[in-house]
Parts: structure tokens; C-alpha cells; sequence
């Protein structure tokens, strides 16, 4: 009988043991690696980042009974910058980031639109100074320009005029555009000009990173590209959020797991979207990371400033 016993608890060990290393239907989420972006002069820009790993049932019970990690259905995504709403969500993010940062490096507000992207120039455009790959944000009048959505907006923003002025994002490299400028032109100059959705480019390069959780540090690191002086104030920024066009930040995923990250990394400087404070602060408690969450880009600018940046922004 005893025998019987033993060999019982040693076979339910062993399906214990094989079941418990055989694949769950649960990923963990853990921090990631930090990735730096732009080349400030003194401190450094970083894109914080969530690992997602697959877990066997032994891992998930650990999980579950320390909280360690979190626990979500393996189909929901993978890469490091949370849950990602489409493939496009990465180049989404670097467009939004661009267009953001090229016109708040104008000391304008952003405008709520991706604008009209030039895909070739003949005619008499030739001698407007528009040029393939240059984004038209707005068009009108030099006290009423007209966000351009479509095709459309710019022939309604022309008609009638013989000159029309144009909020243009010209673009610097193939993988970059400059500040925004307001160009008066004739509108015969603009007849030759081919111009449809913007095509994204992505200025930093961040691997297998997907969602669009990195938008707020890719705004400010191109912003701190585009003008003179540090930004960063000679700390170490990370942070997370995702933009709009307008330069809203909104909620990301994983926001603990790129808190510990950073801590990991050794930042100074955290930003998050100011809905997702308390979780952000939690995680930070105890450590030397300083939270510091915003509502806008434009937020984040003046919380840098106040700390120390140096820019014309400033």
C-alpha cells in the first residue's frame, strides 16, 4: 500500500512537472530596454519599453501569486511599446512626432491635421520652392490658415486668390523634415503641384519597438534636433505617451513595467500622460526617479525649461 502511495505521488509529480513547463496562453510583461534617441549635448533622450515574453504554466502561477508581472492573452501584441493598435502604429507615431516638433521649433501650436504631402512639382511649382517629400500643413490667408486634410482643402483655400500663403514642413533629408515656415506664393505656382496623404518618415530608427507609446520622446528629441541649445537640461529623459496631431498626449499601455525600466537604466526624468500619474508613481516609490506627467508636448517643454533646458524655447 505504501508503495502504491509513493508511486502515486511521484507520477503526479511528474504530470505536475510536465504539464507546469508546457506553453500557457498568458505572455508576462516585464520592463524592457531603454533606447536612446536624437544627440542632445548634454543629458540623453530615451524611449522607455515593455518586454513580452510567453510563460509556461509554472510561470504563470508564480506570477499570479507575487504580481510581479502582467499577465495578458498571448494574442495581444508583442514588441515593446505596449498594447499597439495596428502595424502602423510605430510610423504613426514618428509622423505625428515630426510634424509636432517641426512646427513648435516655429513657435507655432500644432495643428490637428497630417496635411498634404508633395509627391511631385512641374509647371510653374518648380520656381515656388516646393520640393518632393515637403508637407503642406495649412493654406490661406497669413491670418487664417486652413488645416488641409485633402486634396480638396487646398483647391478651396486657393479659389478665388492670386496669392495664397501656406504652411509648409520642408523636407531636410529622406528621413527627416525641418521647422514649419509660412510661404507666400502665387497660386499658378502651386497648379503644377501633385500633393496626397502624408507619407511617414521615420527619423529614429527603434528596431522590433511597436504601438505608439514612444510619440511624446520622439517629439521632444526631434524638437531639441531642430533648435539650438539642450534641451534636456543635461538630464537623463525617458518617458512615455502617445500623440495626437495637436500634440495631445494620450494614454499608453505597460506604463509600471517602463517605469522599473528607467529606474533600471538609471533616468532622471519620467514623463507620462497625466491620467496614468498615480500608476507611474507607484512604481517609481522609493527609487530616485522624478515623475513628471503632462497633458501636451508643449507641457513637457516648459516642465524642461523650468528644469534647467536650454533653448530658444525657453
Amino acid at each position: 500500500m505504501g508503495r502504491r502511495v509513493l508511486y502515486g505521488v511521484v507520477a503526479a509529480v511528474v504530470v505536475l512537472a510536465v504539464f507546469g513547463m508546457s506553453g500557457s496562453p498568458y505572455n508576462r510583461v516585464g520592463p524592457g530596454p531603454a533606447i536612446e534617441v536624437g544627440r542632445p549635448e548634454g543629458g540623453s533622450w530615451s524611449v522607455m519599453t515593455s518586454r513580452v515574453q510567453r510563460s509556461n504554466w509554472l510561470q504563470w502561477g508564480k506570477a499570479e501569486l507575487t504580481g510581479e508581472h502582467v499577465i495578458r492573452d498571448a494574442g495581444r501584441g508583442r514588441g515593446g511599446g505596449g498594447p499597439a493598435p495596428g502595424g502602423d502604429a510605430m510610423s504613426t507615431a514618428q509622423t505625428h512626432a515630426a510634424l509636432v516638433a517641426a512646427q513648435l521649433a516655429a513657435r507655432r501650436a500644432p495643428l490637428s491635421a497630417a496635411g498634404l504631402q508633395v509627391g511631385a512639382v512641374g509647371g510653374p511649382a518648380r520656381d515656388g520652392g516646393l520640393r518632393p517629400g515637403d508637407v503642406l500643413l495649412a493654406a490661406g490667408t497669413a491670418d487664417r490658415l486652413i488645416p488641409l486634410r485633402a486634396p480638396a482643402d487646398l483647391e478651396t483655400a486657393t479659389a478665388g486668390r492670386a496669392t495664397v500663403h501656406v504652411l509648409v514642413v520642408p523636407r531636410t533629408s529622406a528621413d527627416a523634415w525641418g521647422s514649419a515656415e509660412v510661404r507666400r506664393m502665387p497660386v499658378a505656382r502651386l497648379a503644377g503641384t501633385e500633393a496626397g496623404p502624408t507619407v511617414a518618415l521615420t527619423a529614429y530608427p527603434l528596431g522590433p519597438v511597436e504601438g505608439p507609446s514612444a510619440g511624446l520622446i520622439l517629439a521632444l528629441a526631434r524638437l531639441d534636433a531642430l533648435t539650438p541649445g539642450d534641451l534636456t537640461g543635461g538630464h537623463r529623459v525617458a518617458g512615455t505617451g502617445a500623440i495626437g496631431l495637436g500634440g495631445a498626449v494620450t494614454g499608453v499601455g505597460d506604463v509600471p513595467e517602463k517605469v522599473r525600466a528607467a529606474v533600471k537604466a538609471r533616468m532622471d526624468v519620467f514623463f507620462v500622460p497625466v491620467w496614468q500619474r498615480s500608476a507611474a508613481v507607484e512604481a517609481a516609490k522609493g527609487t530616485g526617479l522624478r515623475i513628471v506627467p503632462v497633458r501636451t508636448v508643449t507641457e513637457a517643454v516648459d516642465r524642461l525649461c523650468a528644469d534647467g533646458g536650454r533653448a530658444p524655447l525657453c
